[in-house]
């Protein structure tokens, strides 16, 4: 239950949001999305194998869906904070 919200909320929501606005920004011929991810999308710790996977998820969707949208005008970002308590 625990993984599913996880990745419901961190990836799954981030592809959600990236299929809501594409049309927009395809029609418009440009256009900027930017990810919020994490350190531990790319430096793992121990103790949050579940959220480092999702934010691997969100890094990987992200700089893949870069280069396929590039072409269309069309960037993806990565914001990575660091620890930050929410």
């Amino acid at each position: 239950a625990q993984a599913q919200a996880l990745f419901d909320v961190n990836v799954f929501g981030v592809i959600r949001m990236t299929n809501a606005v594409l049309p927009t920004m395809r029609r418009q011929g440009k256009g900027r999305i930017v990810n919020l991810s994490s350190v531990q999308g790319f430096i793992p710790a121990p103790y949050f194998a579940l959220y480092s996977s999702t934010k691997h998820a969100v890094e990987g969707y992200s700089e893949s869906l870069d280069h396929e949208l590039r072409p269309f005008g069309i960037r993806v970002a990565l914001v990575e904070p660091a620890y930050t308590q929410t």
